[in-house]
């Protein structure tokens, strides 16, 4: 935020992922860092990720600049795209409500599960593959390049392997990962347990 305030930049901070946070760790929020922050900072939030509620229009900013509110809801209000219905106004209610919170302390428990899970069995069997555990989210990136290249494979021949034995993870590269695998773990454990069963049988077998 420093380099941002030294040389004038106003600031988009996208924190959707902000409520899902693993292992006791902390989401700080751009805006906390100093009062400069504070003014410079458009925060985006959105209870899509967390409370599965993309089907909605609950997205929303907070913007403590006056300056700066105005003129992105000047902007906004022309289109009314994505405007707030009643239907996602009390959805997005309801998930914030003291029974809210206690199931996004239940989902986080469960979502550290699996990726406890999927983190371990990777390690111990998918030699050559690598990744950073994650402290938030569900999304696990596994960097493949060593294993690809001991392998003799591309990372779409990986990919097609995958989606062929039945498991639907994403090309890491529309994500800035030119080498990576996205994988989703937000699923019950047993289909996280059944999804590295089949990869072990069927991809990452040589």
């Amino acid at each position: 935020m420093e380099v941002y305030k030294n040389n004038d930049c106003l600031v988009i901070s996208d924190e959707i992922w902000s409520d899902i946070i693993l292992y006791g760790n902390k989401h700080i929020p751009t805006q906390s860092v100093s009062e400069d922050a504070k003014n410079r900072t458009v925060a985006i939030y959105a209870p899509s990720k967390t409370f599965n509620l993309a089907g909605l229009v609950g997205a929303y900013h907070i913007i403590y600049n006056k300056y700066l509110r105005d003129r992105v809801r000047a902007q906004s209000s022309k289109s009314h795209y994505n405007q707030m219905n009643v239907l996602s106004m009390h959805a997005l209610i309801g998930a914030y409500k003291e029974e809210g919170r206690e199931w996004v302390d239940e989902l986080c428990m469960v979502l550290g599960e699996n990726i406890d899970y999927a983190c371990d069995h990777i390690a111990n069997n998918y030699k050559g593959i690598k990744f950073f555990k994650p402290e938030g989210t569900y999304m696990l990136y596994i960097d493949c390049e060593e294993w690809l290249k001991e392998h003799g494979m591309t990372l779409d021949e990986l990919y097609k392997a995958g989606t062929d034995a039945g498991v639907m993870w994403q090309d890491g590269r529309p994500f800035n990962h030119p080498h990576a695998i996205r994988i989703n773990l937000a699923l019950p454990k047993s289909r996280v347990i059944e999804a590295f069963d089949r990869l072990d049988k069927y991809v990452f077998l040589r």
